[in-house]
């Protein structure tokens, strides 16, 4: 895949050496698309439950309709994916980022280190996509997303008609899993959310999906504690991309970007 690097980006995913907790959120940004002179909007967009969120659009210098939406990790926030978006916008993309309540400048929201993920970032993820179609007539997308987001990505997804296609880079698939993984490695009790929608949960989102998707792609190392390439069969007619030498799913970008985004372009394209 030819790239074309028009600005050069020192930002990479936070990596730790171990489970340390399910949320790290980062109010401060240590970085905005401005030292780049990426070209960008800042946006709020209200959820349904009163919330803010903030996002930055980035329009790709040559007209298009395709438009990409990341979801994060639940670590930092979205200030973390701008060489990430930067890929994007080299393959012909328009990409939204967003940050959950409780993360950046979007609405306080009280996250506590021992639950592994809110239902509110449910919501959350749905009003971006609403935001899409009301305030730039968007009615199609793609999702991508990272640990927590990917999982959200995969859930949400399913259950959007107007999503074309899904990316996953180390996604949960069930919540009580993960919950008795991270028992079963680390010794800690993580909170899983009352009334949590299974729905919306990657392992049987896609029962009864509510997509027309055109694809699915699985990003996964063998290497990783907690998610490898046998937990992510679980989601239904899923491609997986297994990065052989990434020593975690959180290192799967850094580990090689150019065959990452080689992999994501080929199933762009397709």
């Amino acid at each position: 895949m030819k790239r074309k690097s028009f600005i050069s980006l020192a930002v990479a995913f936070a990596t730790l050496p171990a489970f340390v907790s399910a949320l790290s959120p980062s109010r401060d940004y240590k970085v905005t698309p401005d030292k780049y002179g990426m070209k960008y909007r800042e946006e709020k967009i209200s959820t349904p439950d009163g919330a803010s969120l903030n996002a930055w659009f980035f329009e790709n210098a040559k007209k298009t309709t395709n438009t990409i939406v990341i979801s994060g990790s639940g670590d930092g926030n979205m200030a973390d994916y701008l060489e990430v978006v930067n890929s994007f916008l080299s393959t012909g993309f328009n990409v939204m980022t967003y940050d959950y309540r409780g993360y950046g400048k979007s609405s306080d929201f009280n996250i506590e280190a021992d639950t592994y993920i809110y239902p509110q970032f449910i919501t959350d993820l749905n009003a971006a996509l609403d935001y899409l179609r009301k305030s730039r007539a968007i009615t199609k997308f793609d999702l991508y997303g990272t640990g927590i987001g990917a999982g959200l990505s995969l859930g949400v997804g399913a259950n959007r008609t107007e999503t074309k296609r899904i990316i996953a880079d180390g996604p949960w698939v069930s919540l009580e899993g993960m919950k008795a993984k991270i028992k079963a490695k680390y010794g800690k009790d993580v909170v899983i959310p009352f009334g949590f929608d299974k729905t919306y949960e990657p392992q049987y989102a896609f029962d009864k999906p509510k997509a027309k998707l055109m694809g699915i792609l699985i990003i996964v190392t063998p290497k990783d504690e907690l998610i490898g390439p046998a937990d992510v069969k679980a989601v239904r007619g899923a491609d997986t991309y297994i990065v052989k030498n990434s020593p975690s799913n959180k290192d799967n970008f850094v580990t090689d970007k150019n065959t990452y985004f080689e992999k994501i372009a080929a199933f762009l394209g397709k």
